[in-house]
C-alpha cells in the first residue's frame, strides 16, 4: 500500500476546547440568514489549532486532526469503506438508514448502521446542515460527484470541520478511497485481510472463467423507454467486472461523454451493439421498457440476442469498498456461471 508524507504540527490546545469553538462557529452559520454570515469575523477561531497533519488530496491539501474520533460521510460510498476498517461514522446519508432491502447498499452495512444507531445527515442530494453540526465531526468525507468542488454547501460545511474529498466517478476510485482511508486512519492492518480475501476470490474466478473473460466481448446495457446507453469499462458500475479481466466491446468515441457517463441513442441505433457477444442488462429495468426492447427488430437480430447471451447484470454494482467488492465477486461468479451454461447449451 502507498504511504503518504505527513506534515504534522504539535498539539497545543485541549481537544474539547477546540470542539466547543468549532460548534459555536457552526451555530453562527446556522442562525445567520442564508448562512452567509458563517464566515464572518465575529466568530473568533481558537487561538491555536489542535495537532494536525497535511493530506495531499486530488483537490488540494487538507489539514486533518491527529486524533480523529468523529467522522461524517456525506457521500454514498465512504461509510462502507469506514466500516470495513472498524471505524463507525457518526453521520451517514439517509439511504444507509432506509435501504432495508439491500436495493442500493449491501445489507452488512445498513444493518451495522441500524445496530449502532448512526444518525442521518440528510440525503447526498439534500444535506441537512443542522444534522451535520449536531454530529460534531472532526472530519467530513465527501466525493466529488455528490459534493462537487464548486458546490456552495462546501463553504458552510468547512465552518463545521475540514472536508476530505475523493474522486468517485472512475473505475478504480473505490480501491483508491479504501486504501487511502486505511492510511489516513492508520488502519492498514485492518484492511489487509479484506484485500487478500478479495484478490484471492478475484483470481479464482478469473481462472475458472478465463475463456469467457478473454474471448467474449461484453457490454453493460442501460435501456430507457426511448433510448439506451452502455457503461464503459471505466464506469463506476463496472470496476469489478473489469478487475476480473473481462473483455468489453469496443465503443465508438461518441458513446461516452466527457464526464465518463454513457451517451444516449435511439432504438434505431441498437445495431451498435452488434459487436457484443454477451449483453448484461441493468437489473430492475421496468417491464414495459424490456417489452419494448424485446419487440424491436434490431435488438432481436443482434448476435448476443440470437445466441441467448443476454443476462441481468449484478445488483449493487457501484462498488464502495473491499467488503462490498467481495459481494460483487460472489454475484459475478454466479452470473458468469449462467453465461457458461448458456454457451455450453449452444455448443
Amino acid at each position: 500500500m502507498s504511504s503518504l508524507p505527513r506534515a504534522r504540527s504539535a498539539s497545543l490546545d485541549p481537544r474539547g476546547h477546540r470542539r466547543q469553538q468549532r460548534r459555536a462557529l457552526a451555530a453562527v452559520a446556522l442562525v445567520s440568514t442564508l448562512f452567509l454570515s458563517a464566515c464572518s469575523s465575529d466568530a473568533a477561531p481558537s487561538d491555536e489549532p489542535d495537532g494536525t497533519w497535511t493530506y495531499q488530496s486530488d483537490f488540494g491539501p487538507v489539514e486533518i486532526p491527529e486524533n480523529l474520533e468523529r467522522i461524517v460521510s456525506v457521500d454514498f460510498y465512504t461509510p462502507a469503506a469506514l466500516m470495513d476498517l472498524g471505524v463507525t461514522p457518526v453521520g451517514v446519508v439517509n439511504t444507509y438508514l432506509t435501504d432495508t432491502e439491500g436495493a442500493a447498499i449491501p445489507g452488512q452495512y445498513t444493518e451495522a448502521v441500524a445496530e449502532q444507531g448512526i444518525g442521518s445527515i440528510g440525503e447526498y442530494y439534500e444535506l441537512n446542515l443542522e444534522a451535520i453540526v449536531a454530529a460534531d465531526p472532526d472530519l467530513i468525507i465527501a466525493t466529488d460527484d455528490f459534493l462537487p468542488i464548486e458546490d456552495p454547501m462546501r463553504e458552510k460545511l468547512e465552518q463545521v470541520a475540514p472536508i476530505l474529498t475523493f474522486t468517485a466517478r472512475d473505475g478504480d476510485s473505490w480501491r483508491t478511497r479504501a486504501t487511502e482511508l486505511a492510511v489516513i486512519l492508520d488502519k492498514e492492518d485492518e484492511l489487509q485481510p479484506l484485500v487478500e480475501e478479495y484478490e484471492a476470490r478475484r483470481d479464482a474466478i478469473k481462472d475458472e472463467y478465463a475463456d469467457i473473460l478473454d474471448s467474449y466481448a461484453v457490454t453493460v446495457l442501460a435501456p430507457e423507454p426511448d433510448e439506451w446507453g452502455t457503461y464503459a469499462d471505466t464506469h463506476f458500475s463496472t470496476p469489478i467486472l473489469r478487475d476480473l479481466g473481462a473483455t468489453f466491446r469496443e465503443q465508438e468515441d461518441d458513446e461516452v461523454n466527457e464526464n465518463g457517463f454513457p451517451s444516449w441513442f435511439s432504438y434505431e441505433r441498437l445495431d451498435r451493439l452488434s459487436n457484443a457477444d454477451v449483453v448484461f442488462v441493468l437489473p430492475k429495468v421496468d417491464t414495459d421498457v424490456m417489452a419494448r426492447l424485446e419487440s424491436n427488430g434490431i435488438w432481436t437480430s443482434l448476435p448476443a440476442v440470437q445466441d441467448g447471451l443476454v443476462f441481468e447484470y449484478i445488483p449493487l454494482s457501484p462498488t464502495g469498498s473491499y467488503g462490498w467488492a467481495t459481494e460483487n465477486l460472489d454475484d459475478l461468479e454466479a452470473l458468469l456461471g449462467e453465461v457458461q451454461a448458456a454457451i455450453d447449451a449452444n455448443a
